[in-house]
């Protein structure tokens, strides 16, 4: 024994050990013989050392310090692969997406990712998890547990991992880069939703009007709407909004800040939809159709207007003759007759009138044109009111 001669040697692995019942125990390992059983949690093993050093796990001893970072293991064994990953050492491949790992148990792990292996259900939620860590991790969000806090802020996170994505925020790091658009993110779960917002994807369907929405935060806003929630108050006049984004433009109004400007006429704009609605008014775009009488809008407004028109709505009264419109814009241009502002001359012959529309009537006059004709004689007239004049006459109708 004393002389270091190993003579006895192992049939399965070919190990050499000085004395034979050295091998006698390691051939209990090659056997699956577990005779030294832990009284704590029950877990036995080949040989009675490495019940021993299982035993100063339960004791929380770890002699077993890193010069680097100062963490301590209760094995050596752990402490060198510790090491490993201060090295940078990571020989422990994945066969399927060639990621690296410095623990045999971390591939192992990771390759049941791959498996969709989930052993570890939650169960408040039932979410499951590849690994127990995570679970953990995952339980104490249930409990509310946030013990890591931003120096910066105070927010709190659950993980770790959270905490850290957080800060890159505050430093303004943001390396995740959309290739359509070009916009950056700090948290890859941020851009994989972005993304599908270019993809079209809306897989967030509202169960009351059937609208879809990409993300699910943007349904859960939507909702509100329904429910008629309004919790952001305009401070200026009163006005209550469903989302912040909706009282920001509306804030924009009263600030009189116009950034949208239109290439066509340089009107400018407060909001971006105002803007896309007024360039539809260029493109002769109108898509909004009376369903009276199919007279077409490219306004929305525009058509609410006309539909008075039709429910005989006339709540604009001249205060001179008491004659009443339908549209502020009318009756705006009656009070004109009244003050007898006639800005429209003809060319031809001099004549003033107060509204285009009537100097139009009258230049067809000069030009000849008739387009108003009776249906029982055929004679045609310049002006409408001149053609029911003429068709009084053949009703035998005198007023005058």
């Amino acid at each position: 024994m004393h002389s270091g001669v190993k003579n006895h040697e192992c049939d399965v692995c070919g190990k050499i050990f000085t004395q034979k019942r050295n091998l006698t125990r390691h051939m209990e390992m090659h056997v699956g013989v577990k005779n030294h059983e832990c009284d704590v949690c029950g877990k036995a093993f080949t040989q009675k050392y490495n019940l021993k050093r299982h035993m100063d796990m339960h004791a929380g001893v770890k002699n077993n310090e890193c010069d680097v970072c100062g963490k301590a293991f209760t094995q050596k064994g752990d402490l060198k692969l510790h090491m490993d990953m201060h090295a940078g050492v990571q020989n422990h491949e994945c066969a399927v997406c060639a990621k690296a790992f410095t623990r045999k148990g971390d591939l192992k792990l990771h390759i049941k990712m791959h498996a969709g292996v989930k052993n570890h259900e939650c169960v408040v939620c039932g979410k499951a998890f590849t690994r127990k860590g995570h679970l953990k991790l995952h339980i104490e969000m249930h409990a509310g547990v946030k013990n890591h806090e931003c120096d910066v802020c105070g927010k709190a996170f659950a993980q770790k991992g959270h905490l850290k994505v957080h800060i890159k925020k505050h430093a303004g790091v943001k390396n995740l880069e959309c290739c359509v658009c070009g916009k950056a993110f700090t948290r890859k779960v941020h851009l994989k939703l972005h993304m599908e917002m270019h993809a079209g994807v809306k897989n967030h369907e509202c169960y009351v009007c059937r609208k879809s929405f990409t993300h699910k935060s943007n349904l859960k806003l939507h909702m509100e709407t329904h429910a008629g929630v309004k919790n952001h108050e305009c401070v200026v006049c009163g006005k209550l909004f469903t989302r912040k984004g909706g009282l920001k433009r509306h804030m924009v109004m009263h600030d009189g800040i116009k950034i949208h400007e239109c290439a066509v006429c340089g009107k400018s704009f407060t909001r971006k939809d105002h803007l896309k609605l007024h360039l539809e008014m260029h493109i002769g775009v109108k898509n909004r159709e009376c369903a009276v009488c199919g007279k077409a809008f490219d306004l929305k407004c525009k058509l609410k207007l006309h539909m008075q028109i039709h429910a005989g709505v006339r709540n604009h009264e001249c205060a001179v003759c008491g004659k009443s419109f339908t549209h502020q814009s009318d009756l705006k241009r009656h009070m004109k007759i009244h003050a007898g502002v006639k800005n429209h001359q003809c060319a031809v012959c001099g004549k003033s009138f107060t509204h285009q529309s009537n100097l139009k009537l009258h230049m067809n006059m000069h030009a000849g044109i008739k387009i108003h004709e009776c249906a029982v004689c055929g004679k045609a007239f310049t002006r409408m009111d001149h053609l029911k004049l003429h068709i009084e006459m053949h009703a035998g109708i005198k007023n005058h």
